[in-house]
């Protein structure tokens, strides 16, 4: 039991996820790999070699592997400090996830990696020393990436949400992103959901609303008569939504306070008579950003429904974003 509890405190301290299952390679990131007519298959972050050593399925026969952990059996090296180049390969890999918060609040010193860095996660650190190093690269790597900072979006290729889950130890929600080192404006990157063309990155982005802050609304009110359901639910029927406190099942006295992220008690003035109309409004433009994004315009939040789709949260400041532009409708 001790090993066990002791190898999965390395794994933490590591920022390691292992993946297990290969549904991770869809069609188009097979075409990509085939595309960049590369022939050694390199991974930098190659933990137990589950990438590369199905290299043959992407048509590649010669794999190279560099890892931390000196148990894994591959040549050492800190990757998240500097990534040896390598003539005509491509990255394949899944770089450690750990955000610097997360490793302040867990005790882990970290800063040799994150003091030299703008980024406050281990895999934006992990792109960005890969895209020094090699052209072509595969990454599997958070699906927050998308509304990330990271300043090398343009060498993006394409960017494919998977809703399975590869991984047998963690649950993050995640993403393949395919860079092929083009610089190309957000037009011609393509984003797919599982198998399925989406659009592009710019028309995702394109969506996006921001607050005003045109009116004042309080959220985490108790005096709040506007209640939020802000995360979806496993049940497919429980969904992100707007409605009266009284309609959505919550003990709202006992649960809310100034934290509280996933429900909310928003203090808004809506005249009585408008206030149906105003929550069907702000329904209204959720779905609507919901349909034309496929979803993804909200956070991926832990897990699926039943059916299999990723659950969404929605922030604060879409909901106050949709909030302002439903109150235009109506007489203050």
């Amino acid at each position: 039991m001790k090993k066990d509890i002791n190898a999965n405190e390395q794994k933490i301290k590591l920022g390691q996820f292992f993946t297990r299952q290969k549904f991770w390679l869809k069609p188009q990131i097979v075409d990509f790999i085939l595309n960049s007519k590369c022939s050694i298959a390199y991974d930098p972050f190659a933990g137990a070699g589950n990438l590369i050593n199905i290299s043959k399925l992407y048509g590649i026969n010669k794999i190279i592997g560099l890892d931390i952990d000196n148990h894994l059996g591959w040549e050492w090296n800190d990757s998240l400090l500097k990534i040896p180049s390598i003539n005509n390969a491509i990255i394949i890999t899944n770089p450690p996830y750990l955000a610097k918060h997360s490793a302040t609040r867990k005790k882990i010193d970290l800063s040799k990696y994150f003091n030299n860095s703008i980024y406050n996660d281990l895999y934006l650190i992990a792109l960005e020393k890969m895209i020094e190093a090699q052209q072509y690269i595969v990454a599997i790597i958070p699906e927050s990436f998308i509304n990330s900072s990271f300043k090398n979006k343009n060498l993006l290729s394409s960017i494919t949400i998977l809703e399975e889950n590869p991984f047998d130890d963690t649950d993050t929600p995640i993403c393949v992103a395919c860079f092929d080192g083009i610089p190309k404006t957000y037009d011609k990157i393509k984003i797919y959901k599982n198998n399925n063309f989406i659009n592009t990155l710019a028309f995702l982005y394109s969506l996006k609303i921001s607050p005003k802050k045109t009116i004042k609304i309080l959220f985490n009110d108790l005096h709040g008569w506007l209640g939020i359901r802000a995360i979806d639910g496993a049940d497919d029927k429980k969904l992100i939504h707007f409605d009266f406190k009284e309609k959505i099942p919550y003990n709202w006295e006992t649960k809310i306070n100034h934290s509280s992220r996933h429900y909310t008690l928003v203090n808004i003035d809506i005249k009585q008579k408008n206030r149906d109309s105003f929550i069907n409004k702000c329904n209204s433009i959720l779905q609507e950003l919901r349909n034309k994004s496929t979803d993804t315009i909200l956070t991926p939040f832990m897990g699926n429904t039943k059916s299999g789709i990723r659950r969404r949260r929605m922030d604060f400041k879409l909901a106050r974003a949709i909030m302002e532009q439903a109150s235009d409708y109506f007489d203050k």
